[in-house]
């Protein structure tokens, strides 16, 4: 199956060190598409390929690109807005639990990208989200997080105190509850953009009506008569 032209561009060797992969693009792309606020692409766009030059060869060549990196953040964001969120297709968990700890696995891409994208955007997120959610919230970020390094993933399970459960069991179940943490970080972030664009709203203007006037419920009566009537 050939790679679509953008997944070949990112991972090309001309591109600036620290730009993301494909897999790490989509896993940052959701923590866009998730955020509490919208993020204008002027400002995610440059991340992408760590603050440095893209490298396009020619003009035609930065169009296409830019268009299908709009693309897929349109499909993500989409995802988020609809409520139907989930690793992409083409990333998927390798069956050995462990085997998603290397670099080159995908869903270890995925989780790098959200890492970086989670980090970037932490003060937006530590401004938003209820103290009551914390616990909620934290576990979510370690269960999207997990994968993105061995070094990272064992860390977690120190952390977790645990010796008599092993790394490898701790994965399993952390690939388990993926599809829910996806899903609980993107209702989340979806929540709160929608109660912050609520909350600026601009209210509705209150249109003073005579009571002589025609009623405009569209009865055919003076207001004083129908609607404007004493209850």
């Amino acid at each position: 199956m050939t790679a679509p032209p953008l997944r070949v561009f990112l991972e090309h060797p001309a591109r600036p060190a620290g730009t993301l992969s494909y897999h790490e693009l989509q896993g940052f792309l959701f923590t866009i598409a998730c955020a509490p606020e919208l993020v204008p692409p002027s400002e995610w766009m440059p991340i992408i390929f760590d603050e440095n030059e893209a490298g396009y060869a020619t003009f035609d060549e930065a169009k296409e690109i830019v268009s299908e990196l709009m693309t897929l953040y349109n499909e993500v964001n989409a995802s988020v807005v609809e409520d139907r969120v989930a690793l992409p297709t083409d990333c998927a968990f390798r069956d050995e639990v462990l085997a998603n700890l290397e670099d080159s696995a995908p869903i270890a891409q995925w989780s790098r990208g959200f890492l970086r994208g989670h980090q970037w955007l932490e003060e937006l997120w530590n401004a938003y989200v209820p103290k009551e959610l914390d616990d909620e919230f934290s576990a979510a970020l370690l269960t999207l997080t997990f994968f993105a390094s061995k070094e990272l993933a064992e860390a977690f399970h120190t952390e977790a105190g645990n010796k008599e459960r092993s790394l490898e069991a701790m994965a399993g179940t952390i690939r388990d509850v993926f599809p829910e943490a996806i899903a609980e970080y993107a209702h989340l972030g979806r929540s709160i953009h929608l109660a912050l664009l609520e909350a600026t709203a601009e209210p509705r203007l209150r249109v003073k009506i005579s009571r002589n006037e025609p009623c405009p419920c569209g009865s055919g009566r003076k207001y004083k008569k129908c609607c404007g009537a004493p209850a």
